[in-house]
């Protein structure tokens, strides 16, 4: 069964989701909603869409089955409650949610109605991501002892935009966080943070966050508005992993043989880069494409990395982040 879908947000987020669709059996995009009428029409227009709307309710309304929200955040708590009411689940583009309350509330929503609500992050996606999974959960790097993230977007600072400022862990750290949880499953114990402001007067535009996990697991989690970054690594007692751009970097204590790549020299560091292994992930980036796993998670027939249960586990640490950054202390979850 091919599950209709009506996305909110016209913007670079929504292109995105209208592109990953595109080859999905599971579900199709059938309509889009953008409270700028002209925003609307040119992505439907762009997406060969027949139904376009700038009235959120209209767009619930033409039949779809679960929506897909990737506009302002402002927005979401609204958009959530009136599509729980129809009995509409919900896939939430991150970041998520402003804050803590808006994602216990929306999560809240969606369990009153009995429907389902899930976040959306690109990592998940990623066929590599699921098979470190996998090699996580085999012990290929022993224990997990370390995490290291540093997230960057500098659109903020190259427009001088001001529009929806949002906290930058929240706005940018929120994906690296769903990912470490859902990669080593340990609840955080605390976190102490600082920020700066080095463009923005009324806003943080940089944090640097220490969380640490059950298990003595420390991890530092970087978020600038200053600049371009995206590198992720997971360190262990007997290996670990790092990625940046092109570049996957690896090292085990076993061989393992993968559904992506296989790991053939214990102790021996492997690069790979992406190019080099692209046939294989185009392969199995269908079965990994987050909105095709939705519809098939809303059918009972997979599971979903972040559920709305986990998103607000990892909004706690996100807003532990932001008052330890606020007030200089420790924060205890």
């Amino acid at each position: 069964m091919t599950l209709r879908v009506g996305l909110s947000g016209a913007g670079p987020q929504g292109l995105r989701a209208l592109d990953a669709m595109e080859h999905q059996r599971q579900c199709t995009l059938a309509a889009v909603h953008d409270a700028r009428e002209d925003h609307a029409k040119r992505f439907a227009d762009a997406g060969d869409l027949k139904f376009w709307t700038s009235d959120f309710k209209a767009m619930l309304g033409y039949g779809v089955d679960f929506v897909v929200l990737a506009g302002p955040l402002a927005e979401r708590l609204e958009q959530v409650q009136l599509a729980a009411e129809q009995g509409l689940p919900v896939l939430l583009h991150t970041p998520a949610a402003p804050d803590l309350p808006t994602m216990q509330a929306m999560t809240a929503i969606a369990a009153e109605h009995e429907t389902r609500i899930g976040v959306y992050t690109r990592h998940h996606a990623d066929p590599v991501i699921e098979q470190l999974r996998r090699m996580i959960a085999a012990d290929w790097i022993g224990g997990v002892t370390t995490v290291q993230s540093i997230v960057g977007d500098d659109e903020l600072l190259r427009t001088r935009s001001t529009a929806e400022q949002v906290d930058p862990f929240i706005d940018l750290a929120s994906a690296h966080v769903h990912l470490a949880t859902s990669l080593i499953g340990r609840r955080a114990q605390s976190v102490t943070a600082q920020a700066t402001r080095a463009f923005l007067t009324d806003a943080n535009d940089s944090g640097v966050a220490t969380v640490v996990l059950r298990g003595n697991v420390s991890c530092t989690f970087s978020a600038t508005r200053l600049a371009r970054a995206d590198a992720f690594a997971i360190h262990g007692t007997d290996g670990g992993v790092r990625m940046a751009g092109d570049r996957i970097w690896l090292r085990g204590h076993r061989p393992f043989r993968g559904h992506v790549f296989d790991y053939k020299t214990p102790g021996v560091e492997q690069v790979l880069a992406r190019r080099d292994i692209e046939s294989t992930l185009a392969a199995h980036r269908t079965k990994c494409e987050l909105h095709g796993r939705f519809a098939r998670w809303l059918e009972d027939t997979d599971d979903y990395p972040v559920p709305g249960e986990q998103a607000v586990v990892d909004f706690e640490i996100l807003d532990a982040m932001t008052r330890a950054a606020a007030l200089g202390v420790r924060v205890e979850l």
